[in-house]
């Protein structure tokens, strides 16, 4: 079963969630699994272009989600909250600093947009390819 085991809020205003979806998979053996996520609700002051916008409404989403997922197999069921809690601060540790920083939300959704089109246009491509 999927569980939320933290909510944090951080300076900027953005709430990153850690979900628990660990799981057994054979005798006293776990895959511990932990999804990180974090929306990024989408703001005009992110985008330099009139039409970036709604491309990104479009093409990301309201709010752009980052999701990211860490892992550990093979750990016995004593040490699943040691080996979740760790996998966790390596994350709070590593990365929550760059989520925290003012200026994460408009650098996010700018590359993701970028991502977004590039994905669509590489689709694109792909269809006309197929059509010839």
């Amino acid at each position: 079963m999927i569980s939320i085991i933290r909510e944090m809020t951080l300076e900027n205003g953005l709430v990153v969630r850690f979900f628990d979806h660990t799981r057994q998979y054979y005798g006293d053996f776990y895959l511990v699994k932990i999804e990180i996520s974090c929306e990024v609700p989408l703001c005009p002051d992110s985008f330099d272009e009139p039409g970036d916008l709604e491309d990104a409404r479009r093409l990301v989403g309201d709010p752009a989600l980052y999701s990211r997922t860490v892992e550990q197999m093979g750990v016995p069921s004593t040490a699943i909250g040691t080996v979740a809690e760790r996998l966790m601060g390596n994350f709070i540790t590593h990365s929550l600093p760059y989520f925290s920083a003012p200026s994460f939300p408009g650098r996010f959704l700018r590359t993701e947009l970028a991502r977004a089109r590039k994905k669509q246009l590489h689709s694109c491509r792909v269809m006309a390819y197929h059509h010839d």
